[in-house]
């Protein structure tokens, strides 16, 4: 259960721990990574309270009418007029999001359309990424979305939204058959670009990282159709993440396999299946 409060108090107590450190002088020698432990400790609780919200409400309201829209068989069937009010969201929310050419070339291809129908999802892949940017709406962004909306007499309110930039990270793990972050360089990677409305844009932090399954449509757009995992910008693996699921050894009472009797102990675990049944 998530509780802010324990979290500050945790995060209070090491930082006072680390000043006492620092004021008796016991390491000098690692004072910069104390002092960068010290700051973890500042911003912990904020952040992990933005990431405990942030799973909660993403992936936002424009991605859930893209999903609405385009994911067909996965998600209740849309009346008219849910449809028409799930397509004016995903159609207005790309007003502000304009940071590349070839977002401003796909964000008039979709206002121009008139029919959702004639787009659809062309594929749909798991993947993780880091935050590289947030670039939030500007005031007359908010203004100009604001007044057609009012034009068109629209139902329902519109938020603000503006993007996150990310690039394909690895979220640290301690698998043997999996590629670890610092063995993958993705700094050359071109940036990619997904949609957010402003009050989550607001909890995102640089350097955060995301797991989630991407939709991208035959129009160049992509959005996030789930989020399975969201990290702090700190997140570190420690190897006492591989003990979480340790159970202590007991004593096999079963017959060990011989070369006369090679399936004595699937034998007498299905004799054992059949007793507690």
């Amino acid at each position: 259960m998530y509780d802010p409060m324990l979290i500050e108090m945790a995060a209070d107590l090491v930082k006072n721990f680390l000043n006492y450190v620092l004021m008796q002088d016991v390491c000098p020698e690692y004072t910069t990574n104390i002092l960068a432990a010290r700051h973890i400790c500042d911003i912990a609780p904020v952040e992990l309270r933005y990431t405990h919200e942030l799973t909660l409400e993403l992936p936002g309201g424009f991605n859930c009418a893209a999903r609405s829209l385009f994911c067909e068989g996965e998600i209740r069937h849309l009346d008219r007029d849910e449809s028409a009010e799930a397509f004016i969201q995903f159609k207005f929310t790309t007003f502000v999001w304009s940071l590349s050419e070839k977002a401003q070339q796909i964000k008039q291809e979709i206002l121009d359309i008139a029919d959702p129908t004639t787009m659809k999802v062309i594929s749909t892949t798991r993947k993780t990424y880091q935050i590289l940017d947030i670039v939030r709406p500007r005031q007359k962004d908010k203004e100009m979305v604001e007044k057609k909306l009012v034009g068109m007499g629209a139902k329902s309110k519109i938020k603000p939204a503006g993007f996150i930039s990310v690039r394909p990270a690895i979220i640290a793990h301690g698998w043997g058959n999996l590629p670890r972050s610092e063995e993958v360089d993705f700094s050359n990677v071109e940036p990619e670009e997904f949609i957010l409305e402003d009050e989550l844009l607001a909890k995102f932090e640089v350097g955060m990282k995301i797991a989630m399954t991407v939709c991208e449509l035959n129009v160049g757009l992509r959005f996030i159709k789930e989020v399975h995992d969201l990290r702090v910008s700190f997140d570190t693996f420690l190897p006492q993440y591989l003990m979480v699921d340790w159970k202590n050894p007991v004593p096999n009472t079963r017959p060990a396999p011989s070369v006369h009797n090679p399936n004595v102990e699937e034998k007498a675990m299905g004799a054992e299946m059949q007793v507690n049944e």
